[in-house]
């Protein structure tokens, strides 16, 4: 992750206590999902490939002299990503800080700035990602120094996917809910474009939808790995899966017809990250990836937007 950092003390000597440290927080892509039985917790378990891409939000992080916490959106944050953006305890970045510092035993506080740019029901993580980043930046800012796996263990007390970002690695297999994570080693540099459409997707209802495949039926995670970790575009392409796109499209006819739309625009195969609703396709480069983008202004879509792995 890309950081700032600033501290200040007595007579405007460096001290050891921060001022403020300013993180990218990154969305995630899915380029593989298996979905299989349901756990005893009630939560389906997952077999996932997760990517860092560049599209990301930036969390901001200043000390307070109060042990208040609160969350406010930056003035240039993305209409589009800001207008469902809850600034209330109902956001994981408020449920992350004040899980770390119960377990901390603190009562710092701290006033958080977000740049809002990934876009909210689209299957990009970027919640969980936010917390991920919560717990990483105050960490510093608060001088707690706890370990990797500490943060791991808060992290999988809030919800899934949030594990990978504490990891900060650009790409792993993940299972359980998405909280056990094993970083891959990619390869080469990987490009996507990506469309949401103009209605999201709620990930219980597409469960709800889903039909399981049996044992013999589900799609293996090792041909995705294995693309990646020999940086073909082409290899990825070809392997690429995810089980919830089916009903994800049942439930959501808008994101079914854009994908439509996607594939007949590019000749491309089209992908759904995670639940949805975000839909995308890979591109060889980053020549092609804006070509590609170009191409795909004229739908009529909530977002768009080409990225890549970092």
């Amino acid at each position: 992750m890309n950081t700032q950092l600033h501290t200040e003390g007595a007579s405007g000597r460096a001290a050891e206590t921060l001022s403020f440290i300013q993180l990218r927080s990154p969305a995630k892509i899915n380029v593989f999902l298996e979905v299989h039985e349901k756990r005893d917790d009630g939560f389906h378990e997952l077999e996932t490939v997760m990517l860092r891409t560049s599209l990301h939000d930036v969390l901001r992080f200043e000390a307070t002299t109060s042990e208040e916490l609160t969350i406010q959106l930056a003035d240039h944050s993305e209409s589009a990503a800001a207008a469902t953006f809850p600034l209330d305890d109902s956001n994981l970045i408020l449920k992350a800080a004040y899980a770390l510092r119960d377990h901390a035993h603190t009562r710092q506080g701290a006033a958080i700035t977000v740049n809002k740019r990934i876009p909210a029901e689209a299957g990009l993580a970027g919640g969980s990602s936010n917390a991920a980043t919560t717990l990483i930046g105050l960490n510093s800012l608060w001088g707690l120094n706890l370990p990797g796996q500490t943060l791991h263990d808060i992290a999988a007390t809030l919800g899934s996917d949030i594990n990978f970002f504490v990891e900060d690695c650009p790409a792993a297999v993940c299972t359980g809910r998405g909280e056990r994570v094993v970083p891959i080693q990619s390869t080469g540099s990987f490009h996507f474009v990506a469309v949401q459409p103009a209605c999201g997707n709620s990930t219980p209802e597409v469960f709800r939808r889903l039909s399981l495949p049996g044992v013999d039926e589900r799609s293996n995670v090792c041909d995705t790995a294995t693309a990646l970790q020999s940086g073909s575009t082409d290899q990825l392409q070809n392997v690429s899966f995810n089980r919830l796109t089916q009903a994800a499209r049942d439930l959501n006819p808008e994101m079914s017809k854009l994908m439509r739309a996607m594939n007949q625009t590019t000749n491309r195969t089209v992908f759904m990250s995670g639940s949805g609703s975000t839909c995308f396709v890979i591109a060889r480069n980053h020549r092609e990836a804006g070509r590609l983008k170009a191409r795909l202004q004229h739908l009529d879509c909530r977002w768009l937007a080409a990225f890549k792995v970092e």
